[in-house]
């Protein structure tokens, strides 16, 4: 795995970036909070300078990754902060190895995990993908319709990593996020689309020692769009976790 440490501290903040970004999603940070911390900066497996892996991963792989990865530096403090996908990890990490450390604390921001509300129309259309899918496995000609299903995003994939964002996507963690106990904030933008508004509260109901904060007029990446205030929220649960 690719990683970037910045200072000496055993108290780490580790950044966990988003689908289809990398480590640069918060390299913005790593002169901050110096005094008393270190920061870990990674690029999960697929992405940025980290190759693929050799299967289709689901959480728990990019999990157990990054738990081997954190122990070789012996951090005994570790605060995670998780940006949609990246608190996916986080909040499976939490939930499985909470009790690995002397204190683990998270920062789940624009985070994913909750399944998002499905209408009539999602489950027709995962329905007639399902059938194009079947059909296409015996006949080249659906192919071509089949192309026309997935965004942008998920078409420029390779084969590998769009079945592992369908095992990601498709699993919910609201299980895991009721049993955390490690003191969290959840950073949201309050105009964000994709991990919409509601999920955020549903997570801070979960979440039990979890305080929720909205970044007015703020999307998906609330972080970057409102860099000032992310880093006062920031800053103060640093000092007081």
């Amino acid at each position: 795995m690719n990683y970037l440490k910045v200072g000496t501290s055993k108290k780490m903040i580790v950044f966990l970036h988003g689908w289809g970004a990398d480590m640069n999603s918060f390299l913005w940070l790593k002169d901050l909070f110096l005094e008393e911390w270190s920061m870990l900066f990674v690029d999960f497996a697929g992405f940025g300078k980290t190759k693929e892996p050799d299967r289709p991963f689901f959480v728990r792989d990019y999990v157990f990754e990054l738990k081997e990865l954190i122990d070789k530096f012996d951090a005994n403090e570790v605060v995670l902060l998780g940006h949609s996908f990246g608190g996916r990890v986080a909040i499976k990490f939490s939930f499985l190895f909470e009790n690995c450390y002397k204190k683990l604390s998270l920062v789940l921001v624009d985070s994913a995990g909750i399944l998002p509300r499905r209408s009539l129309v999602y489950y027709l259309k995962v329905k007639k993908y399902k059938r194009l899918k079947a059909k296409a496995a015996q006949n080249e000609k659906y192919k071509t319709k089949l192309e026309k299903f997935g965004s942008s995003d998920y078409k420029k994939l390779s084969p590998l990593m769009k079945q592992t964002f369908v095992n990601v996507v498709n699993e919910d963690l609201s299980f895991d996020a009721k049993f955390i106990k490690a003191k969290s904030i959840i950073v949201w933008g309050d105009k964000d689309t994709e991990t919409k508004p509601y999920m955020a509260r549903r997570l801070n109901r979960l979440i039990k020692n979890s305080k929720l904060y909205f970044l007015k007029d703020a999307g998906h990446f609330s972080f970057l769009e409102k860099k000032e205030e992310f880093v006062i929220i920031l800053d103060t649960f640093l000092k007081n976790i």
